[in-house]
């Protein structure tokens, strides 16, 4: 067994996170924009990066920059060496360009007994989550961090500030803006004894005040135990201060199968809220939120659990409980923990069962969950172990498996429509639903394209340079991971014709921005990091962080120095409070 063999795994416990993406908020992996390619061959690529050796986390998109995960084996820094750690990255969206990066180095105790953790090369397997001025990351030393969204180009912020130290730099360096900058650390491992078992790679959710975060805990070196099964598996941290506000009171480490994987997710449904949590146990779990903090920590309230995992699963054809495959018997059948993220589409929670693929394919389920009661709705049995959270659109539902299968489900009935073979498992990406089309990657470096609906259509077979992960599209441009590399498409239906006049006007939510190039200027950027040069823009409103609704029309015959954004005039401006 190879590491890209175990480690393909990781994405699918992730769902991007808040300023344009998806997290355990929005998890639903569908997105409104049009005109994207059915092929990849002809598409041009405005541009293309090298990352690590390995990247399982979504990137994050938020005024104009792409904050993404990898790990560190492509790490250059004048004063850092790479120890198969991690990388948080901040890039420029329009070219790529690195802005400020941190590097998270490796957890060595991970490699001693009762631990079996980092070993695999992963890196930073959480994808970044905004939240105003921080981004909060799940690192590589089972660690939660708040960190600063500008890095080091505006100051070092506190409570931490020992950043240098931290990132392994030499006694004599200076941190410079292109280093990244910590808020705070609450470390799972030293506060709470948490063992995690190989990773610890979910997404946080932010809701109100506060982070819910999975600990990772799972079993021992030995595979047969847990290290800790009093430790907890989701926790509650305030996102100001990162004090631990809860944690959870089911005991669910004392009737673990693995690891704990799954990403925590927000519910709201008849105007409640719920925190949703897949766990190790094969139970999806819905509590209270939590809305104030108290000077002891809280247990979280339960609303009510759900076993994911049904009969079929659980019990043979005589009644006897069936074991779990493990990676050194593998067994087809058998009950299977949580790794996806829970999504909730119109009332309802669309939820698959899986195993880490070292535990080999085997039989899964897709079940259907009234959001408000925790009954299970339906089941959809022709489906493998699964790790990918699912796509819900147009009544249908979409979920890739382990087995190699894309399947395409009624969301009502739980019917079979179709489904199509890859060439491999889907071990690095879920499905991406969007302009009609159904976007997944095998591990054998193939994305394929399908047609969205209830008749199956494929429309291309692409081959990349490694395994491909959840494609994320915005702004006109296609954005395609992969374990090595982040590729920029144009979108084809983005070029106008020399013979085309057309003007668009775009009706935008965005902030002045004031651009240190040539000279310098007042720019736009919306809050899906689109932007706009505008050519006259009011003075009075030449203000940086100025918020705004815009009225914009495309600049007719004019021309601009600065090779920043679409040319543009202002037609209406309306201040936002």
């Amino acid at each position: 067994m190879t590491r890209d063999a175990f480690s393909g795994f990781i994405l699918l416990l992730i769902s991007i996170g808040s300023a344009f993406g998806w997290s355990g908020a929005n998890p639903n992996m569908v997105s409104d924009v049009k005109n994207l390619p059915d092929n990849l061959e002809s598409v041009q690529i405005l541009w293309e990066i090298r990352l690590g050796t390995h990247q399982y986390s979504s990137p994050t998109f938020d005024e104009g920059c792409i904050y993404i995960g990898i790990n560190d084996l492509a790490l250059a820094h004048p004063s850092v060496k790479r120890t198969k750690g991690g990388l948080l990255m901040c890039l420029d969206q329009a070219t790529g360009r690195m802005i400020w990066q941190l590097p998270i180095p490796r957890f060595i105790e991970g490699n001693n007994p009762p631990m079996h953790f980092g070993q695999w090369m992963c890196g930073l397997c959480s994808s970044p989550v905004i939240d105003g001025k921080k981004i909060y990351v799940v690192g590589n030393r089972g660690e939660v961090l708040c960190v600063d969204k500008k890095g080091q180009t505006d100051g070092n912020d506190g409570p931490f500030i020992n950043e240098k130290e931290y990132i392994g730099a030499g006694m004599d360096y200076t941190l410079t803006e292109a280093d990244g900058d910590i808020v705070w650390i609450y470390n799972m491992i030293g506060k709470l004894d948490v063992v995690p078992h190989d990773v610890a790679g979910s997404t946080v959710l932010v809701e109100g005040d506060f982070i819910y975060v999975t600990t990772g805990n799972g079993m021992d070196h030995t595979h047969d135990k847990m290290a800790n099964p009093e430790a907890p598996s989701l926790i509650v941290l305030d996102k100001r201060t990162g004090r631990l506000v809860a944690v959870d009171a089911e005991n669910i480490a004392q009737r673990q199968f693995h690891g704990q994987w799954s990403s925590p997710a927000l519910a709201d449904v008849d105007d409640r809220k719920l925190i949703l949590f897949g766990a190790g146990d094969g139970i999806l779990y819905a509590f209270e939120p939590m809305t104030e903090v108290s000077s002891e920590v809280q247990k979280l309230t339960k609303v009510w659990s759900c076993d994911c995992n049904p009969d079929y699963l659980r019990y043979d054809t005589q009644g006897n409980n069936l074991r779990y495959s493990g990676f050194r018997n593998k067994y087809p059948k058998g009950p299977s923990p949580i790794i996806a993220t829970p999504v909730t589409h119109e009332g309802q929670i669309y939820l698959a069962v899986g195993q880490s693929p070292i535990c080999g394919p085997g039989e899964g389920a897709l079940n259907c969950i009234d959001a408000a009661t925790g009954k299970v709705l339906w089941v959809y049995k022709d489906i493998g172990r699964s790790l990918a959270t699912v796509s819900v659109a147009d009544g249908l539902v979409y979920a890739a498996d382990l087995s190699g299968y894309v399947h395409c489900v009624d969301a009502k009935t739980g019917s079979g429509l179709w489904k199509h073979e890859m060439d491999a498992g889907a071990w690095a990406a879920s499905t991406l639903v969007a302009d009609g089309k159904v976007y997944v990657a095998d591990e054998k470096n193939i994305l394929w394209i399908l047609k969205a609906g209830r008749q199956k259509q494929l429309l291309s077979r692409n081959r990349m340079d490694s395994n491909p992960i959840t494609c994320v599209a915005l702004d006109n441009i296609l954005y395609v991971p992969t374990q090595r590399r982040l590729t920029a498409y144009k979108m084809a239906a983005t070029d106008l014709s020399p013979d085309d006049t057309s003007e668009r006007v775009y009706e935008v939510i965005g902030t002045v921005r004031y651009q240190q190039l040539e000279g310098g200027f007042f720019g736009i950027v919306t809050e899906d990091g689109r932007r706009f040069n505008p050519v006259n823009l009011p003075e009075q409103y030449r203000i940086n962080g100025f918020k705004a609704r815009f009225r914009l029309q495309d600049a007719k015959d004019q021309i601009s120095i600065h090779m920043w954004g679409k040319l543009v005039e202002v037609l209406t401006v309306e201040p936002i409070e």
